[in-house]
């Protein structure tokens, strides 16, 4: 029997569902060259790519839903007030992110959003100077998406190494 809170089997599956698609549409973009001989061209990349950002937006859609009906276990003391307030923050802007970058992706393209080849998603259309805004938001949300991952790992690793406190097991045990 476990002594310390949990995350839910499906938010534990939202979480690391969502952290798999980000990395396979993080390698697809910055290995495209090379990735696109195996995938069978850039056009099929980007249908990929574009694909796993449609997923990674709607999942953090579902994982709200999640988050709204079942809560979120409390998993650091209330006495931590600044462990608390830096990780409620990150996760916070992880989970903008999360909207942020997916959506300025499909709003930076003119083109149809082609979903695993299976449905088709009309582009929207706006004036060229709203495409450029949407392009730097995907960017500067992609690489700021990227710093907060990071730092949320730094503190998960940090509490299990330094404060050897169960707040990693919370997302890793089976209920």
């Amino acid at each position: 029997m476990q002594n310390y809170p949990q995350y839910s089997s499906k938010q534990k599956w939202i979480h690391w569902l969502t952290l798999i698609l980000i990395v396979l549409a993080f390698l697809l973009v910055k290995f495209n060259v090379i990735l696109s001989r195996y995938v069978g061209g850039m056009f099929t990349l980007y249908i990929l790519h574009k694909s796993f950002g449609l997923m990674i937006f709607v999942i953090t859609l579902w994982r709200f839903v999640v988050i709204k009906k079942e809560g979120v276990p409390d998993v650091l003391p209330k006495e931590q007030k600044l462990q608390r307030t830096l990780s409620k923050s990150v996760q916070g802007f992880i989970y903008i992110s999360l909207l942020i970058v997916p959506a300025s992706g499909y709003l930076m393209s003119s083109h149809s959003l082609n979903v695993f080849g299976i449905l088709s998603i009309p582009a929207l259309d706006m004036p060229n100077m709203y495409y450029h805004f949407f392009h730097t938001a995907h960017k500067v949300g992609s690489y700021l998406l990227a710093m907060l991952l990071i730092l949320h790992i730094a503190g998960a690793l940090y509490h299990y190494f330094w404060i050897k406190d169960k707040v990693l097991q919370s997302m890793l045990s089976r209920d």
